[in-house]
């Protein structure tokens, strides 16, 4: 070892801080690289957060144009089923339009990823509920807008809800 590591300690560990923000500086950009999908979305017209009962929480949030779901953006905390899962339901959502997205059940996400243990199809099952919840989010801003500009005066004829952030507990 050279003497400027024996003679000053500290050396050793401010390289072995270096070292280690590299590294974890390296993991970060390349999973950005592998799954340009995993991450937030500025202003969706459509979002969703459900946590499930193994205590993941899963978001998605969709971008529409003419109908279409031009991006979607997943996130979780969850473990690697999970992360793949809500990956699988934002490919899926991709150039969809409402209604094929209704028709994406647990079963398409599975098929999706190729098949799961039994011990897994919960993360399917989380991924499928948020995508749902996230249609029915920008549905209900699509009918929201729609009331609002053919409303002339008086009360909205649909109830408010926050739809910023929805969270909802999936069984």
């Amino acid at each position: 070892m050279p003497p400027l590591f024996d003679a000053v300690p500290w050396v050793s560990l401010v390289m072995g801080a270096v070292i280690l923000t590299v590294i974890i500086g390296a993991w970060v950009w390349f999973e950005h690289r592998v799954d340009p999908g995993r991450g937030a979305m500025d202003g969706p017209d459509g979002n969703a957060c459900l946590r499930g009962k193994c205590g993941d929480a899963m978001e998605i949030s969709l971008k529409f144009s003419n109908n279409r779901v031009i991006d979607a953006k997943y996130w979780t905390d969850g473990c690697r089923m999970s992360g793949l899962c809500g990956a699988a339901a934002a490919k899926l959502a991709l150039n969809k339009t409402p209604e094929e997205i209704a028709d994406i059940d647990y079963q398409v996400i599975e098929r999706e990823v190729g098949g799961l243990p039994e011990e897994d199809l919960h993360c399917a099952t989380l991924a499928a509920g948020v995508l749902q919840e996230a249609l029915r989010d920008y549905l209900f801003r699509q009918n929201q807008q729609t009331t609002q500009s053919t409303a002339a005066v008086g009360p909205r004829s649909i109830k408010e809800e926050p739809t910023d952030y929805i969270e909802r507990q999936v069984s």
